[in-house]
């Protein structure tokens, strides 16, 4: 909106003597006064470039009631102020269809005029900036609840964002969540974004899905967001080497609020102005702040309910998904056994003499070679398949898509050779072997216990006793016969 620009609807004198003239006498020089006989031809001016105030003289009521519903419905954020004969008939209906102030035609004059002015354009700013503030913190209360109540916010993320953008008066809203790199540092990673209708999304620009603060020239955003400070104005007025790249995305004026989560930086979520510059007001600022705390918050929470049920469905010490979710996997996978009409293998492992290990080089020692051999394990299974951990050194792993016996072996086969590289840990080498048991279903068994105890049996039955001083067993597999 131009600050500078009142709107004069319908006649233009006052007696004798011009609005404009008196209003250019009115020490306001700095505005400038655009005159429309015509209330249609106003109106598209005003859509197209709305004014700080307009100024109505129009002696036909209809007309001015009209024009005030027209101006209440539209464009509620400009004031307006009605100069009206000494027929107060009509001074209700004008206020509730928004009429910000009405003069009296007998008591215009130079200082009323300018004192009326220059109130109405102060108490419809103060007016814009609360709504404003309430219309942010009610589209943040929305986001909170969302993020408060759902793990699965991201199917809600357009809405919330669109409802931020809504209510800031922005064309464009964006999360972005930093990252660490090793070769490049840290980044911030695109995450989820709104546009209004016609703005390009930031998405279809290259540089926008991923940003490296130091090699894009945003360092100075890194350490402003960084100590807690936002980032906010018109892109002509930063620095010269950042505006390229947001001139670039038709960004013409924005706010970048950082997110912090348990005092750690988090991410930053960012509005932009494509169609108009925007003078972010204090009230505005703070309410933009209190959205970043409420989300970074919410977003906290998610982040430890996420780790909560992480730890309750994965092993401790390997990261392994654990008994609990191996069950889960167990299910889905039977539902899927039973749509696609294919087989699925439970294996069963179990680490040779691994107590040899522990006897000679203690339990963190045994621990670390834990971590080692779970890491093998999962690296030797294909991404359609589960390997759990769910003893000492007793693993399982769920085959699924399988036709036979056959296709059970290269699984199996794949498992037994990740073992056969040495085991390096802290300048100590250790050769590990793992004796192995199959149960496929349905052939063995429809209940997870029911595989589980026909490839424990498969295993116990190929498990060798062996003593010495070497840990090193031929690898051995054995599945029940069908």
């Amino acid at each position: 909106m131009d600050q500078k620009i009142i709107l004069i609807i319908g006649q233009d004198r006052i007696r004798k003597t011009k609005i404009s003239t008196i209003l250019q006498q009115c020490e306001l020089a700095d505005f400038e006064y655009i005159h429309f006989s015509s209330i249609n031809k106003a109106k598209a001016a005003i859509s197209e470039c709305p004014p700080c105030l307009v100024l109505v003289h129009v002696k036909r009521k209809k007309e001015v009631i009209d024009f005030s519903g027209y101006m209440q419905e539209n464009h509620a954020r400009v004031p307006i102020i009605l100069i009206m004969t000494t027929d107060r008939s009509t001074t209700q209906t004008l206020m509730e269809k928004g009429a910000h102030h009405l003069m009296y035609l007998e008591h215009v004059n130079q200082v009323s005029l300018m004192h009326v002015v220059l109130a109405a354009i102060e108490q419809k700013r103060v007016e814009n900036e609360l709504r404003s503030r309430d219309a942010i913190l009610q589209a943040v209360n929305y986001a909170a609840e969302v993020f408060l109540s759902r793990l699965d916010w991201e199917s809600r993320i357009n809405d919330v964002l669109a409802r931020l953008g809504s209510a800031t008066g922005s064309d464009r809203v964006y999360i972005y969540k930093n990252e660490i790199h090793q070769e490049v540092g840290l980044v911030s990673k695109l995450q989820a974004e709104w546009t209004t209708t016609g703005v390009q999304p930031l998405k279809g620009f290259s540089e926008a899905s991923g940003n490296e603060y130091r090699a894009s020239g945003f360092q100075r955003w890194l350490e402003v967001l960084k100590r807690g400070e936002m980032i906010f104005g018109n892109v002509l007025d930063l620095p010269p080497e950042e505006q390229p790249h947001l001139l670039k995305m038709d960004v013409r004026s924005l706010a970048v609020v950082p997110i912090f989560t348990d005092q750690l930086w988090w991410g930053f979520i960012g509005y932009d102005q494509c169609c108009q510059d925007k003078n972010w007001s204090s009230i505005e600022v703070d309410a933009l702040k209190t959205a970043a705390k409420i989300l970074g918050a919410a977003i906290a929470r998610q982040d430890a309910e996420t780790r909560l049920t992480h730890l309750a469905t994965h092993d401790y010490l390997t990261n392994l998904p654990n008994r609990m979710l191996l069950e889960d996997r167990f299910v889905l996978a039977v539902a899927r056994a039973e749509r696609s009409g294919k087989k699925f293998g439970i294996i069963a492992i179990d680490l040779d003499k691994f107590k040899l290990v522990n006897d000679a080089h203690g339990h963190p020692f045994g621990d670390k070679v834990l971590v080692e051999v779970a890491w093998r394990l999962s690296e030797a299974v294909r991404s359609s398949d589960t390997c759990a951990r769910v003893g000492g050194d007793e693993f399982t792993v769920l085959a699924e898509g399988i036709n036979n016996k056959k296709d059970l072996r290269r699984v199996m086969e794949k498992l037994t050779q990740s073992m056969k590289p040495e085991i390096s840990i802290d300048e100590k080498q250790v050769f590990l072997t793992a004796s192995m048991g199959a149960g496929i279903y349905p052939n063995h068994g429809t209940q997870m216990e029911q595989l589980m105890k026909a490839a424990d049996i498969a295993l116990y039955q190929v498990k060798d006793v062996y003593s010495g001083s070497k840990i090193f067993i031929d690898e051995q597999i054995s599945w029940l016969k069908e």
